[in-house]
């Protein structure tokens, strides 16, 4: 399949058949930085403590699983993408083959997802300047709001050089710790028999039960969304099918060479026992092998991933507002574009529910902050859910034997998945949250399909 088509223009301008400039598009470097920017945020140098706390070293299995799970919604969501050329996201496809109140509960709840996790990354990047530099908490999630706005007015372009460069640390940081990690092990004289070791004389490979394993899956799937917004960005690309299909392979095994190499040499070198919840393991790590300036790294990547996973959700909630406006399933003037196509008051909209989450979190973190964040954290799974569906519902998709079978597994397993995480006492409120808040949404799309009818015979 071809891409959108380009045209010369007579000031020598490019235009995609959407008349953008192709100038100023996304590359596929781009595409994929922003994806990972979404990906490795704050959660993976602090969060992957809580995995392994549960689960212990089998938790590379459910790493493993996790990525099986999130290849299979990736080819899900590119086969939809390229089918339709490269236009719109997962919310103009699930519109199209499932309906307009699947489309609005869809790519709501995804907005809702997005803007909590952005109103958390800049709180969490304001409590790391308070304790660096003695600044208030509020006032320095306040500044990574700002620094985040102040990109996100860039043009595509720039905006995508910038969130490469700050990925790109991240990357770079990760690298150098496996590179690190893995070299010890090898001059240790014994590598393959030392990580065994450390693995299992602490109770055993599967030192917390097979169903820890298990029930680590849906916690992991969550925290590698971020995924899905490669397709997303796509669509602003210079070649959005080739570089959809680009990203659809690759980005996976990136992410999971990423994170299980990570989780490898964590649970190669440091006992799983001695990893402590809330502490990165990271520095753990780094302090064990006497790294020089441990701790002064640890804490810069830190404060670059908040700032670029806080980057990359603005990105996606304007855009998804935006995409909700052009289907009219938001208000129209969400659509509007700077000259440089930014879409604005999306994005205005999406800096004030920023604004309005860290202030639930300085003035009420005990109770509204933390139903925010749980309320949010199962939704992406609803989101796979309905690209799933969509999938399915698309008629030249599923001529193919293989296709059906995708879309098949993975409408199964979320099921599944959500099931695990109710019965899993550390995230059974979080995802009963998430749940309430899918029904709020399905109220609202009914009441407000209701009052347009109502409207509609009025006015006949």
């Amino acid at each position: 399949m071809k891409s959108m088509a380009v045209a010369p223009q007579p000031n020598g301008h490019v235009l995609r058949d959407d008349g953008r400039p192709k100038a100023n598009t996304l590359k596929s470097f781009h595409v994929a930085m922003i994806s990972i920017g979404g990906i490795i945020g704050a959660g993976l140098f602090v969060g992957t403590s809580a995995t392994i706390a549960a689960s212990g070293p089998a938790v590379l299995l459910s790493y493993l699983g996790a990525g099986a799970v999130v290849w299979l919604v990736m080819r899900l969501l590119g086969g939809l993408a390229i089918d339709a050329q490269g236009r719109g996201s997962f919310i103009s496809h699930i519109a199209q083959h499932v309906g307009p109140r699947a489309a609005f509960m869809s790519g709501w709840s995804y907005a809702f997802l997005w803007a909590v996790t952005a109103g958390a990354q800049a709180v969490a990047g304001g409590m790391i300047l308070q304790d660096l530099v003695a600044v208030p908490a509020f006032v320095g999630a306040l500044a990574f709001i700002a620094i985040a706005w102040a990109i996100n007015r860039l043009s595509l372009r720039h905006y995508g050089q910038a969130e490469a460069g700050l990925s790109i640390l991240k990357l770079l940081f990760l690298g150098v710790f496996i590179f690190i990690g893995l070299g010890w092990l090898a001059w240790s004289g014994h590598p393959f028999s030392r990580a065994v070791q450390t693995m299992t004389s602490h109770g055993g490979f599967f030192s917390c039960g097979v169903w820890a394993v298990i029930g680590a899956v849906p916690m992991i799937v969550q925290t590698f969304s971020g995924c899905e917004i490669a397709v997303m960005a796509a669509a602003d690309s210079d070649r959005p099918v080739e570089n959809i299909t680009r990203t659809v392979r690759r980005l996976p095994l990136q992410v999971l060479f990423f994170y299980a190499g990570s989780v490898l040499v964590i649970v190669s070198l440091v006992p799983w026992d001695a990893v402590r919840v809330g502490h990165s393991p990271f520095l753990t790590v780094l302090h064990m092998l006497h790294v020089p300036f441990a701790q002064k790294a640890a804490i810069a990547v830190t404060l670059i991933a908040v700032l670029s996973c806080l980057n990359s959700a603005v990105y996606v909630v304007s855009r998804t507002m935006r995409e909700l406006g052009s289907l009219n399933l938001a208000p129209l003037f969400l659509t509007q574009e700077t000259a440089r196509h930014v879409p604005v008051w999306a994005l205005r909209l999406t800096t004030a529910l920023e604004l309005i989450i860290v202030l639930f979190a300085v003035g009420s973190p005990e109770t509204v902050y933390p139903i925010l964040l749980g309320a949010s954290g199962g939704l992406i799974l609803f989101m796979y859910m309905m690209a799933a569906i969509a999938y399915w519902r698309n008629p030249r998709l599923r001529q193919k034997r293989l296709n059906r079978w995708i879309a098949g597994t993975v409408i199964g397993v979320i099921p599944v998945l959500t099931i695990l995480l109710l019965f899993l006492p550390g995230s059974r409120i979080d995802t009963l949250l998430s749940l309430g808040t899918i029904a709020l949404l399905a109220l609202g799309v009914s009441i407000s399909l209701h009052v347009r009818q109502r409207r509609a015979q009025l006015g006949s």
